[in-house]
């Protein structure tokens, strides 16, 4: 996989995100929130903004309006690049763009007229799980599996406090399944969540129990929660998605066993082999979480 959070990485994966999503549950939200005429919007590790591409059309279609959309990322880089992506974006669906002193005004039309006030902040969001003020919804995605369960803990307080709702997607969940199989697979996947449980940016990280352990921690906060399984489904016609991803796995599970590296190595090299040939399919599970405040 590389740099989880490398530019190329998230533009490569954007378009199975938005076709993996669970449907149900952002039909739910969109019903809860399709009387605001005004909505405010804060995205927690937004990267170069695709969950505000993929919801904000959505939302829109649900209840036009203005929506006020605020991108928070650690990643200076990934933030600088949130313009450029939301004009070629806006300007192929045939939205109007004009830049704002703080951001971007998007303009168009769903079932009625939309407005995006969109605007990007630089924040640790390890320091801080919510640095925002009153907001209606919180999003993310491939965030969970990322975290401490103390960090949760905090998140959900801050969230029950906001009176915000929720949809967090796309969280991994430790299933992989390959087709073909072939030797190292079971091995690999076992070391990838190993890994995925190491120390990151946000303490010791949940991997792939995060979505279970958030849907919880938000229940016991007094939301009403909603889950949703959102595999990726790829085939051969996904191949550099499908080369990027198994490249970085191959480099997860040496760093999680450095004494399999060699092993690891040929598992890799006949993944892409397959990958080359045309073959090769792979499933990875991932968890949506929906949480919505009381009424």
């Amino acid at each position: 996989m590389g740099d989880a959070f490398e530019a190329g990485w998230l533009e490569l994966r954007e378009p199975v995100d938005s076709e993996s999503r669970a449907r149900p549950l952002e039909r739910l939200l969109y019903e809860r929130l399709r009387d605001r005429t005004r909505l405010a919007v804060a995205d927690l590790g937004a990267g170069t903004g695709s969950n505000l591409r993929h919801l904000a059309p959505r939302l829109a279609d649900a209840r036009g309006g203005v929506q006020h959309w605020t991108l928070l990322d650690a990643d200076p880089v990934l933030l600088a690049d949130v313009p450029g992506r939301i004009r070629t974006w806006a300007r192929a669906r045939g939205y109007a763009v004009v830049p704002k002193d703080a951001g971007l005004e998007v303009t168009g039309r769903a079932e009625a007229p939309f407005t995006l006030d969109i605007a990007s902040q630089q924040s640790d969001l390890s320091a801080d799980p919510l640095p925002v003020g009153r907001v209606d919804l919180v999003t993310g995605s491939a965030l969970l599996d990322l975290v401490s369960r103390e960090w949760l803990q905090a998140f959900a307080a801050r969230l029950r406090d906001s009176g915000a709702a929720c949809l967090i997607a796309l969280s991994y969940d430790g299933q992989i399944a390959w087709q073909p199989q072939i030797a190292g697979d079971d091995e690999v996947m076992r070391l990838v969540n190993r890994h995925q449980r190491g120390e990151k940016t946000f303490g010791q990280a949940l991997g792939p129990d995060g979505g279970a352990v958030a849907a919880a921690e938000l229940e016991s906060a007094g939301f009403t929660v909603e889950t949703a399984q959102a595999p990726w489904r790829l085939g051969p016609g996904d191949q550099a998605l499908q080369q990027h991803l198994h490249a970085g796995w191959a480099a997860a599970a040496s760093e999680a066993a450095p004494h399999r590296a060699e092993a690891i190595r040929a598992w890799l090299e006949r993944r892409m082999d397959l990958l080359e040939s045309g073959q090769g399919q792979v499933t990875v599970g991932h968890l949506d979480v929906l949480a919505l405040p009381p009424d």
